[in-house]
């Protein structure tokens, strides 16, 4: 009881002391608004793309796995290794391997696109350059692709070369405007195809628009538009193959990533001491990638402002080393009256906890005045976490206790007799 008398009592004289210099506690406290500020705005920004590009990405997968020579995000600061260039490409046998053997792999689809830029072509329409692909009938179950009209290709369509498109949306508009196109034939760099289907929208993804693209059985790739002997090792060539797959359930993905990964060893005829010349990834690696890259960023960001946190706690110890020479005389007659150090210790690290607490607490909400806001006049996403809400006090507390600690071991050392003769 008493315990919780003086601390109420010591936090009563803390708030009137700081409201009697409002002008001076602002001005203290403006270093850890813009630093908590910036803080919160930051984590903000990088949290709303974090969430987008995991959204994204499950909309362009379906708990894909992808079959890939190299796994993304590798670096090559001397050019591409011999030991990468070297690895064989995926073939269909491959694919029809994969899902003959692997129990826990539901369908297997390939992936192949154009080394040439592809437009399309109708009457006196012309797209801009569009993203062609080519895969098999597999492709909606391994991506979970939706199509908004017609069908999607089958396996006869593949293995008979036809040449069957399906659009995606915006391609469509350019070639047809309303009308769907279902049926009708368009020119691929002057290669007449049938439109039989159109793709679900699929918006924007890091300033890609997957609704400007034609998909097209993958031996076609092949036949009209393909790749030179000059291509980039990683650039699958003439019977070369990407390969994306998917397990019969999301909790079976990594059995499914393991018996792919003994399949493909046993085809390339890999003994146990050598690794694999080859990867499979799920998701994940992006999202890992991702996180790694704004990782560097977000440390950065919280450099730069954590320059401002710093001044902001140079600031709230300045103003309390101020109040601790102009109430010299109140703290002779505190301990003349009995007071202890530790009682006069506690009372001034309370009021520079306080001043940082308040300023914490504007910046939070200015930083997340500053998210919304960018996120209500732009494109770009952004959302405020608790977790970053909860640190952005933390941190503000923290300067509070560590910039205060000095003016308030100061003041519970002043002399008492000194003191009540200060003038």
């Amino acid at each position: 009881m008493e315990l919780g008398f003086l601390i109420t009592e010591t936090f009563t004289i803390a708030r009137r002391a700081l409201a009697a210099n409002r002008m001076r506690s602002m001005l203290a406290l403006l270093g850890i608004v813009i630093g908590v500020a910036t803080v919160i705005a930051m984590v903000a920004l990088i949290n709303g793309f974090q969430r987008s590009f995991q959204q994204n990405i499950q909309s362009f997968g379906n708990n894909t796995l992808y079959v890939r020579r190299i796994r993304p995000g590798i670096r090559f600061s001397d050019g591409v290794p011999d030991s990468l260039k070297q690895r064989k490409a995926f073939t269909i046998e491959d694919a029809a391997a994969i899902i003959n053997q692997s129990p826990a792999v539901a369908a297997v689809s390939v992936f192949k696109f154009s080394w040439y830029d592809i437009k399309l072509s109708r009457e006196n329409k012309t797209t801009k350059t569009t993203f062609i692909y080519g895969t098999n009938d597999q492709l909606l179950r391994t991506h979970g692709y939706d199509l908004a009209r017609g069908r999607f290709f089958t396996d006869q369509e593949v293995r008979g070369n036809a040449n069957v498109v399906v659009l995606g949306k915006d391609t469509r508009e350019t070639l047809f405007g309303d009308a769907s196109g279902l049926g009708k034939t368009v020119h691929l760099n002057g290669i007449p195809f049938t439109v039989i289907g159109e793709f679900e929208p699929k918006g924007r993804f890091f300033g890609n628009n997957f609704d400007e693209v034609g998909c097209i059985p993958y031996p076609l790739i092949d036949k009209y538009f393909g790749t030179p002997n000059d291509a980039p090792p990683w650039f699958p060539k003439k019977g070369e193959l990407f390969l994306d797959a998917v397990a019969v359930s999301p909790e079976l993905s990594e059995e499914a990533i393991r018996q792919i990964s003994e399949v493909l060893r046993v085809r390339r005829h890999l003994p146990s001491n050598k690794l694999n010349d080859f990867v499979v990834f799920s998701d994940d690696a992006f999202i890992s990638l991702y996180n790694t890259i704004t990782g560097g960023i977000f440390a950065l960001m919280f450099l730069i402002s954590s320059i401002s946190l710093v001044v902001g706690g140079i600031g709230v110890m300045n103003i309390m080393l101020v109040a601790v020479t102009e109430r010299t005389r109140e703290i002779g007659v505190r301990k003349a009256l009995g007071a202890p150090r530790k009682a006069i210790l506690f009372q001034f690290l309370l009021e520079a906890l306080l001043l940082t607490a308040v300023g914490g607490a504007l910046g939070i909400l200015l930083g997340a005045g500053v998210s919304w806001l960018v996120r209500a006049v732009s494109p770009l996403p952004t959302f405020v976490s608790a977790w970053s809400v909860t640190v952005g006090l933390l941190v503000s507390g923290m300067i509070g206790v560590f910039f205060g600690l000095y003016p308030a071991m100061r003041a519970s050392r002043l002399d008492p007799v000194e003191s009540l003769r200060y003038e």
